[in-house]
């Protein structure tokens, strides 16, 4: 009975002009080219995004990810952003929010802020910040950054003030570089409140604008470049904690150049 239904179907196909079957042929090669060649999933999802902001509009990618806006197998854990209503960046330190100001993929660098520090031109009070102990599981300061030492309920010391304090609304709160010893005596003398420790880059602009602009600090994760280069958008298994290459048509362990992994496509 099927090969009877076969051979009905082949004679009917060979009863259209030659003209109409070439189409036939076409339209089904195509068909299956597209069934074979379909987009892998977690590619599309992987696409870069932004916050969205009208001021920061840097791409973000593994081995970041935007909670809110991609899914966690873009990036890796630890490295969850999320958004600032003016549209930065904000990753978590060790239980610590920060300013993401720029991200620097190429040398696995970025480059942070403490939010109540990265806008002092507000006419609010500065609370006081964490002390900045420089570590968390995944990132480290980078080399060659600068300290400065907070000091809250300061008086007398308008020149190095930064803004008020909350702790004190009448007195201000003093920013001092660690080796500025003369000024620090001071401070010592005149600010009755908490004194805190952050860093910052470099001494451009002074000590106020390089709070601004924050410091440098580096992460540790697997390489993206072998598989971006390859075509591809890295990723994560979050079931066997593993670095997975995202390609167009496939999941790789390495890059898209690679021959396809057996279980992974």
């Amino acid at each position: 009975m099927k090969q009877r239904t076969l051979l009905s179907t082949l004679s009917s196909f060979y009863s259209f002009p030659l003209i109409i079957r070439s189409y036939i042929i076409i339209f089904f090669l195509l068909l299956t080219r597209s069934t074979v060649c379909s987009v892998n999933p977690k590619f599309q999802a992987c696409e870069p995004k932004t916050c969205g902001g009208d001021t920061n509009h840097q791409n973000i990618s593994f081995p970041f990810y935007i909670i809110s806006k991609q899914n966690s197998y873009c990036g890796l854990p630890d490295f969850g952003l999320t958004c600032s209503h003016d549209g930065f960046p904000i990753v978590n330190l060790a239980g610590d929010l920060y300013t993401v100001q720029n991200i620097f993929y190429n040398n696995q660098s970025l480059r942070v802020s403490i939010p109540a520090l990265s806008g002092l031109s507000t006419t609010e009070c500065i609370a006081p910040v964490r002390n900045f102990t420089g570590h968390s599981k995944r990132f480290s300061v980078a080399s060659k950054q600068k300290q400065v030492l907070l000091f809250y309920g300061c008086e007398n010391m308008q020149e190095h003030s930064i803004g008020c304090s909350a702790e004190n609304r009448t007195r201000s709160v003093v920013a001092l570089y660690g080796d500025d010893v003369d000024n620090l005596k001071l401070a010592l003398k005149n600010c009755r409140g908490t004194v805190r420790v952050t860093r910052v880059e470099d001494e451009k602009g002074g000590v106020e604008e390089a709070l601004r602009r924050g410091f440098l600090m580096n992460w540790t994760a697997k390489n993206c470049s072998e598989c971006s280069n390859s075509g591809g958008r890295c990723g994560f298994d979050e079931e066997d904690y593993a670095f997975r290459c995202h390609c167009r048509d496939r999941i790789d362990s390495e890059s898209c150049y690679s021959e396809p992994d057996a279980g992974l496509q």
